[in-house]
């Protein structure tokens, strides 16, 4: 009876550890992240005359991880070009912010976090979501995803993302803003980076 009550004791305190294993692991996977925009950016490069490259960023932009889904959204009313008259210009003829006033990336980074340990980092291809001027696409993203501390990711642009206007219904706007600079030619796609802070608790 003392072996078989010792042996029931034993097989629960196993079940109770591997629960609990469990229940770290999958706690360590669906970790919620959240951005720091203070220390990310996303900013593309246009090009005008063939060779004349000018930097562009977003001023204002949020995003999280959550249950392994990464989310950020950019405010496309934040887009800083340094120059005024191209700011309201590019919101009002190429982002029409009043229409659209954000942009949304979702990926799954579910399996990237699931092995990653402090210190570490990998080179990864991301399958994601933009939704922009109102059109959804999917894409694949070049992202190299890194595990500053336990309460630190970063996930940053390993290669710059190419983005067409046409594929998001924005060619119309491009050839509007050449018009408003007497016609001066306006690359009609450009390449995207991004370096995305996250913590959490």
């Amino acid at each position: 009876m003392k072996t078989y009550t010792l042996y029931k004791t034993l097989q629960s305190l196993l079940l109770a550890a591997a629960m609990l294993f469990s229940a770290n692991a999958a706690a360590k996977h669906h970790q919620n992240w959240q951005l720091n925009p203070s220390n990310s950016n996303v900013s593309f490069i246009s090009i005008k005359k063939s060779n004349i490259a000018e930097t562009h960023t977003f001023a204002q932009f949020d995003g999280k991880v959550d249950g392994g889904t990464a989310t950020v959204t950019i405010k496309t009313e934040s887009i800083e070009s340094n120059v005024d008259i191209r700011n309201q210009r590019m919101r009002e003829f190429l982002f029409e912010t009043g229409l659209f006033p954000e942009i949304t990336i979702k990926a799954n980074v579910e399996a990237a976090l699931a092995e990653l340990e402090v210190g570490q980092s990998q080179l990864i291809s991301l399958p994601a979501n933009l939704s922009m001027h109102g059109v959804s696409k999917d894409i694949d993203l070049a992202v190299r995803v890194s595990k500053l501390s336990k309460t630190r990711l970063l996930v940053s642009s390993s290669q710059p993302v190419l983005i067409r206007a046409k594929d998001y219904n924005m060619l119309e706007g491009v050839v509007k803003l050449s018009s408003l600079v007497n016609n001066l030619a306006i690359a009609e796609t450009v390449p995207v980076s991004f370096s995305l802070a996250f913590e959490t608790q």
